[in-house]
């Protein structure tokens, strides 16, 4: 077995997320059992399989390295019907033919420097692997280019997997990349190296403990010997040159009680969490397969592989419920949710990752405002004008507005447009809420079906008030008209 890198920064364990508290990764298992209700009702996911006999443990073993948006897994399983909940409609990026023209207009003062809105992260230290502020770790995955994750199904005596749940884990994958093709405006292409073969474990999922045997005797949720017993059995059939993640699938038959099946384990750090005989990675993981980990698998990688580029958790641990005490940004983004449906990633994760370029940001200090206007484009669509405005109150709190539509990733939103409003804290960090949706006065908390949660979006007319900032949306058709005065 391979030893574990000394490592010099501080090192994080992930269930759903990052995060260094002691019993953090519950969040993960308590957001599911809130929610797994309603994914239910939401969501109907019809899979047909025929299912074959399933090997006892692993024979062989194929590495198929591919960039899934165009190529098909090579695997000896029965494929499965697509997820609808998983996969984006062709016309998904079509505009409503009702839509109110909005032209797309100057704004009435001009953006300051962008550099004004890089505000410094001052909660994490240089070698923290996730951040809310700047500068984003040049330690971590590149946001340009092409990288490559690793998806590896295992399974145990007491918890065999099924041949078509090979291609059920491969779609995810698919979709996790066409994810990311599409928030990165194209600069970010995600390629898996994929287990086509389930990897039979030495001892029952019940006997696996994840907060045993960490280094220097954490009592955090890593898995490191779990991981390192994974690896050690892939190693030898998968080819792990340039991974930086490697993610582990676990089979629908884990029973419930099973600790990693409650709980699921990771381990994240800059300098590498675990080697392998091409070198090291800075992420492993495993997931709960609970339904609502196995209906939102592809979101699910998608915000695993949020944190190899740096954002961190947008919700609060420990959670106190289905609130927005616990879920400060609701289900508007996918490091704070990946249940909802709109599943984008936020403006100011784009601007930090380096996704959004200046000329794509409208930014102000709020000193400087007095009566302002400015349009807006949908967050979702490429192109020249402004996709998102910063208006920075202080040197580590800002106000972040965008527009979003029914449109990619958050084609499910359907007719919902309008403008999204929320603070940044950079002085706040993992668990601690970060990012605050501002809300107009008077709106309903309540869920409705197939609607996002919370209704957050400011429709014309509507505003919200930050410090003596008033926020309103003025116009709104294929670009959103925003004011904001004092």
């Amino acid at each position: 077995m391979r030893s574990l890198p000394l490592l010099v920064g501080l090192a994080f364990l992930v269930s759903s997320c990052g995060g260094s508290v002691d019993s953090e990764i519950d969040a993960l298992q308590q957001r599911i059992e809130e929610l797994e209700a309603r994914e239910k009702a939401d969501s109907i996911v019809s899979s047909t399989a025929t299912t074959t006999e399933s090997t006892a443990a692993v024979t062989t073993m194929t590495t198929t390295t591919v960039a899934l948006a165009t190529a098909a897994v090579t695997s000896t399983t029965q494929l499965v019907s697509d997820q609808t909940t998983t996969s984006i409609p062709d016309d998904a990026g079509e505009e409503a033919a009702s839509e109110q023209v909005v032209p797309y207009m100057p704004p009435t003062e001009p953006s300051e420097d962008a550099s004004l809105c890089e505000l410094k992260d001052l909660w994490r230290g240089p070698n923290d692997p996730v951040r809310v502020g700047f500068p984003r770790p040049t330690e971590n995955v590149s946001p340009e280019g092409t990288t490559k994750y690793a998806l590896v199904p295992i399974d145990f005596p007491d918890a065999a997997g099924e041949p078509w749940e090979i291609e059920e884990a491969a779609k995810a994958a698919r979709g996790a990349t066409d994810y990311y093709r599409e928030v990165s405006d194209g600069r970010f292409e995600v390629k898996w190296v994929l287990s086509d073969v389930f990897t039979r474990l030495s001892k029952p999922s019940v006997d696996y403990d994840p907060t045993v045997g960490n280094p220097w005797g954490s009592k955090n949720p890593w898995g490191v010997v779990l991981s390192e017993e994974i690896i050690d059995l892939v190693d030898p059939h998968l080819d792990f040159t340039g991974v930086a993640a490697i993610f582990f699938y676990l089979p629908k038959a884990t029973p419930s009680d099973a600790l990693i099946n409650i709980r699921g384990w990771g381990h994240l750090a800059l300098e590498g969490a675990h080697n392998t005989d091409e070198g090291s990675v800075l992420f492993a993981h495993g997931a709960p397969s609970t339904e609502g980990t196995r209906i939102n698998h592809a979101w699910l990688l998608a915000h695993e592989i949020g944190h190899t580029l740096g954002p961190l958790d947008l919700y609060v641990f420990p959670a106190t419920g289905d609130n927005l005490k616990s879920l400060p940004m609701g289900e508007w983004g996918v490091m704070s949710s990946y249940h909802g449906p709109a599943k984008s990633m936020t403006a100011w994760n784009r601007w930090l990752i380096g996704w959004l370029k200046a000329e794509s940001i409208y930014c102000r200090t709020a000193a400087s405002i007095s009566l302002v206007e400015f349009t807006l484009r949908p967050l979702v669509l490429t192109g020249t004008g402004f996709r998102a405005a910063i208006i920075s109150l202080d040197e580590h709190t800002a106000v972040v507005i965008e527009s979003r539509r029914g449109l990619g990733v958050d084609w499910r939103l359907g007719d919902q447009a309008g403008i999204l409003v929320y603070t940044v804290d950079t002085a706040i960090g993992q668990h601690q809420g970060p990012l605050h949706l501002q809300l107009p006065e008077g709106r309903s908390l309540e869920r409705s079906p197939g609607g996002n949660w919370p209704d957050a979006l400011l429709r014309v007319g509507d505003s919200v008030t930050v410090r003596d900032l008033t926020v309103e949306l003025a116009q709104s058709g294929e670009y959103d008209r925003v004011r904001i005065s004092k």
